[in-house]
């Protein structure tokens, strides 16, 4: 017991290092364990590029190309939609009253000027012609006397009923018709005034028709109206004249040409936009009014960086591209991306040309970025 006694002291200082050693080396363990997954969120958070691994990538997967500055359309997007040229549109109408017993051409019919569209009846238009019918017969019946004072006045009526006929509708051969035949014609011929489309009909055969009652709508759709809406910071560069690069979502393949022909003299004072009207050939007829369509003014002629759609790579709102910085070693760098009336695309920041980037497989690079 005395023993034990002694060598206490000296079996209590070895187990006060021991335990400290312990204590020690476990606090430091969990430093050691805690690190590494703090570097690697480093790591992670701040990684945008990569290097290609000894060779280079597959050149099958991944392309590069040097891209430079190039003259490019200075442009002002606008969107809106297509409508019907208001020049070249015209409502079919009757000058006379009667009713509508035939009509002779339907919606989507081409007509050309003064072709028959439809036939009416109109006790008007027959009294007109037996009042021409009379005074004809009696020009015929006085130019057998010496009586020139009456030749004279019956010609002058003759003359009347015949400008009455025009008014009512009537052309130079359905009077010279009644006048060949000396028959009263039942039914008024109504004309195309223009040659275009049958695009809308108002009513049915058997309807009646009062003066000035349109019955359908003609349209000459050979150039068509592309009416849109531009910000006021652009104000300065539109002017009349210029050209619309012009594209619509129905006919993705295409890229029509059109001309302003009108600026607005007013600024909305909510949205401060301007309106502005383009006439559009459509001489194809391709185009319809109300489709939705997008287009580029060109105001000019500007230096940008013309790339490839595969070179682009989106993370939400965001555009990148991949930047060789030196040989096999690659960066994401940010762009501003815009698109051309022709389609082309455009990087107005990110790039001022002569760099090498990847135009063939950026999206696979990125992902092997964020797989770290």
């Amino acid at each position: 017991m005395e023993k034990l006694k002694k060598f206490l002291p000296v079996i209590l200082l070895f187990a006060g290092v021991g335990i400290g050693w312990f204590i020690g080396h476990r606090e430091r363990s969990q430093i050691v364990e805690e690190e590494p997954p703090e570097k690697e969120r480093e790591v992670v958070a701040v990684r945008d590029s990569i290097r290609a691994p000894e060779g280079g990538f597959n050149p099958e997967f991944v392309k590069v190309e040097r891209v430079e500055l190039t003259d490019v359309p200075d442009t002002v997007l606008i969107s809106g939609k297509l409508a019907a040229d208001a020049e070249r549109v015209h409502l079919v109408s009757s000058r006379v009253a009667g009713r509508l017993d035939r009509i002779l051409a339907f919606e989507g019919t081409k007509v050309a000027l003064g072709q028959s569209v439809a036939e009416l009846f109109s006790p008007d238009w027959i009294s007109a012609q037996n009042e021409y019918l009379l005074a004809r017969n009696a020009v015929r019946a006085l130019n057998a006397t010496a009586q020139k004072d009456l030749v004279e006045e019956a010609k002058f009526t003759e003359q009347s009923v015949v400008s009455r006929m025009k008014v009512l509708g009537a052309s130079d051969a359905d009077i010279a018709q009644v006048g060949k035949t000396g028959r009263v014609v039942t039914h008024l011929r109504l004309r195309a005034p223009i040659a275009g489309t049958i695009v809308k009909r108002n009513m049915d055969p058997g309807a009646f028709l009062g003066i000035g009652d349109d019955f359908m709508t003609i349209a000459d759709t050979s150039k068509i109206w592309f009416v849109g809406n531009f910000y006021e910071k652009d104000y300065a560069r539109v002017k009349l004249g210029q050209t619309l690069q012009l594209k619509v979502p129905a006919l993705p393949d295409r890229l029509f040409q059109g001309t302003v022909n009108y600026i607005g003299t007013t600024v909305d004072p909510v949205t401060h936009v301007l309106p502005v009207r383009c006439t559009v050939d459509n001489a194809a007829n391709e185009l319809r009014p109300e489709l939705f369509a997008s287009g580029a003014l060109v105001t000019g002629v500007k230096k940008a960086v013309v790339i490839k759609k595969g070179a682009i790579v989106s993370i939400r709102q965001d555009s990148f591209v991949f930047v060789e910085i030196e040989p096999n070693h690659f960066r994401r760098v940010p762009v501003t991306i815009n698109t051309l009336g022709d389609g082309r695309l455009v990087a107005t920041t990110g790039l001022s040309g002569g760099e090498r980037i990847v135009v063939e497989g950026a999206t696979l690079i990125n992902e092997a970025i964020i797989r770290g």
